[in-house]
């Protein structure tokens, strides 16, 4: 378990650097492309193409963060309110049903990589193929089954739980 929390963990600090370098990079294409507008009366085309196809990596990235701490939206007036030994079975089917949701999101992600793959369709300013772009979603997707199911086997184990009396 020990072995298995360490992958997890290094996951999701690989998720954190991405997120942070993702939110910089959208900042500075930002702040670039208002000054330049502003100042030089130029526009940069490209930063639209990249700003969109970033936006939708932190989006996923984001998400899967959340999920590793069970704080996506839940139906927590419902769960919260139900006995002890009802909240594991009803965590598990929760687990499986946004698994099998992001099973979907990963499979068309990759459908639509592969389509831009042999296509070889680009990008209209950049001219970069789409594949790099549409590749965030299936990455995105992989990241939150994972954090689905750490999330889950850590609430039927209580492992956070064990942690932290651990801790104090």
């Amino acid at each position: 378990m020990k072995t298995y929390k360490k992958i997890m963990d290094v996951l999701a600090g690989i998720e954190k650097l991405i997120l942070v370098v993702s939110t910089i990079l959208i900042l500075v294409l930002t702040v670039g492309n208002v000054f330049s507008r502003k100042v030089i009366h130029r526009s940069w085309s490209f930063t639209e193409e990249l700003v969109v196809a970033v936006f939708v990596l932190i989006t996923l990235l984001a998400a899967a963060l959340a999920c590793r701490e069970g704080e996506l939206v839940s139906l927590n007036l419902v769960t919260e309110r139900l006995p002890k030994k009802t909240k594991k079975p009803i965590a598990i089917l929760v687990t499986v049903l946004s698994v099998i949701f992001t099973v979907i999101l990963f499979y068309y992600g990759m459908d639509k990589v592969l389509t831009q793959l042999a296509n070889g369709k680009r990008t209209f300013v950049l001219n970069w193929p789409e594949w790099i772009f549409w590749s965030f979603v299936p990455i995105g997707a992989g990241c939150m089954i994972l954090h689905f199911i750490e999330y889950c086997i850590d609430f039927c184990t209580d492992f956070k739980f064990a942690k932290r009396k651990e801790e104090a």
